[in-house]
């Protein structure tokens, strides 16, 4: 895992904090009166510092981006790598049927729900209500979205090991997809998925505050007690 392009490593650390209680307590997370130093969440930055500690992350983590670890994973040099469905092409042509996939783990000192999986939707499509005042670009629109929707482009993404838009009958992975096919059997577990991921539901700043607190505990920079006290002062800004 690098620390540069942080926000592609996410959605594990989204993880984490939804089975430390985020979404029971999101009103507490968001708003004017966000506040993160508490119990729940210093467990939690607790975990990522036994990480750390425990050497689970590279040495040279600072200097590093995403795609600087991917290459490590690629190469075998790495057990495991943060990532979405976006990277299955790849995978399947460096690393093929010895792919596998995991939601994370989960904590036996939380009295949260663990079954969770970080199935929430990101980078929606979305238009500008200006089309309307153009007939030609409001047709371009709708045709380009009923192609996007469509079974062709289902079919493109999945040669491509991309989850299509909509799904249709016989269109499928094959069986040579495996990390596809990995995500596939995990995605279909039935475990619960917030309504967002945490990261989503705060404002800019604490977002920042909150990626610069997990790496910050990760690479020794914070305490787990220093680095949500930063999020906190994030928040009352």
């Amino acid at each position: 895992m690098g620390s540069k392009n942080s926000g592609y490593s996410m959605w594990e650390f989204n993880e984490f904090f939804s089975r430390y209680g985020w979404g029971d307590n999101e009103k507490s997370y968001t708003g004017d009166k966000a506040k993160y130093s508490n119990d729940d969440m210093n467990a939690c930055f607790e975990k990522i510092k036994g990480l750390a500690d425990a050497g689970a992350f590279p040495e040279n983590m600072a200097t590093i981006e995403y795609f600087d670890a991917k290459q490590l994973f690629n190469e075998g040099k790495a057990a495991m790598f943060g990532t979405g469905q976006w990277d299955c092409a790849e995978f399947d042509k460096n690393i093929g049927e010895h792919i596998g996939f995991w939601w994370g783990p989960k904590f036996e000192d939380s009295s949260y729900e663990q079954n969770i999986a970080m199935k929430v939707p990101a980078a929606p499509l979305v238009v500008s209500s200006a089309v309307k005042d153009n007939d030609k670009a409001k047709e371009a629109v709708y045709a380009f979205l009923k192609y996007y929707y469509g079974e062709e482009a289902a079919k493109i993404s999945y040669e491509g090991s991309i989850f299509p838009a909509t799904n249709y009958d016989g269109i499928a992975a094959t069986d040579s997809q495996y990390a596809m096919n990995a995500m596939i059997t995990a995605l279909g577990n039935g475990w619960k998925t917030p309504k967002a991921a945490p990261d989503q539901t705060v404002t800019p700043a604490v977002q920042e505050a909150m990626y610069d607190a997990i790496f910050g505990v990760m690479q020794g920079t914070y305490s787990p007690k220093d680095a949500l006290k930063n999020m906190d002062s994030a928040a009352a800004n």
